[in-house]
C-alpha cells in the first residue's frame, strides 16, 4: 500500500475525531493509536459492508443506536471494553474499520472517497468489492472514475504491470456492471 493511501486514512481519522462524538473514549483512544504512524495506518481498512472472517472494529457515534465499540476477532467478540484497545495495541493483526454514523441526514462523503482511493490503491481490493456497490455516486463522479481507471489501465499496459493491469480492469467491469445495472433502474 502506498503511503499516499495511509496518508488519506489518517487524514480521515482526523476528520472524525474533530467532527463526530464517538460514544466511549475506547473509540477515541484506538483512531488516535492508529493514526500514530503510517505502519498503523497501513493495517487498517476503512469498510462500508462487513466482510466475514475479518477482524472487524465498530464504532458508533452518539447518534447511533449500536454499542459503543466492538470487535469481532475470528473467535471472540468484544463490547464495549478496555480490552479492544488493548488487543489492537498488541496485535499486528490486518482490521476492517466499520464507522456506525447512526441516523444521519446524508452519507458522510469523505468516508465514500476513502472506499474509493482503498479500492483503487489497496492490493487487497478484492475482498472489497460489495464496497463498490454501496457506494452513492452522481453519474458525473462515476464515469469520471471510470474514465480514470480506463487512462490507468492504459498506463499499466504501458509500463508492463500485469498486476495492476489485472486490478484496475476488475474494478472497471465492476464499476460498469454497477452503472450498467444503475441505468437499467433509471
Amino acid at each position: 500500500m502506498t503511503d499516499n493511501l495511509n496518508q488519506l486514512k489518517i487524514d480521515f481519522i482526523e476528520y472524525l475525531l474533530f467532527q463526530y462524538e464517538f460514544k466511549s473514549r475506547i473509540s477515541v483512544w484506538t483512531l488516535n493509536y492508529l493514526k500514530s504512524s503510517l505502519q498503523q495506518a497501513e493495517r487498517i481498512h476503512f469498510v462500508d459492508s462487513i466482510v466475514n472472517n475479518h477482524v472487524t472494529l465498530t464504532l458508533a457515534t452518539i447518534q447511533s443506536n449500536s454499542n459503543a465499540i466492538t470487535l469481532q476477532t475470528n473467535t471472540q467478540l468484544y463490547k464495549n471494553s478496555n480490552e479492544i484497545f488493548n488487543f489492537i495495541a498488541n496485535s499486528s493483526f490486518a482490521i476492517d474499520i466499520k464507522i456506525d454514523f447512526g441516523t444521519q441526514l446524508r452519507r458522510e462523503r469523505r468516508l465514500d472517497e476513502l472506499l474509493v482511493a482503498q479500492l483503487l490503491q489497496s492490493p487487497y481490493y478484492i475482498t472489497y468489492f460489495n464496497d463498490i456497490y454501496t457506494i452513492p455516486l452522481s453519474k458525473h463522479k462515476e464515469n469520471t472514475i471510470i474514465a480514470n481507471l480506463q487512462e490507468n489501465i492504459d498506463l499499466s499496459l504501458q509500463m508492463n504491470d500485469k498486476d495492476l493491469f489485472y486490478q484496475l480492469t476488475q474494478i472497471l467491469n465492476i464499476f460498469k456492471h454497477r452503472n450498467h445495472n444503475s441505468t437499467m433502474r433509471d
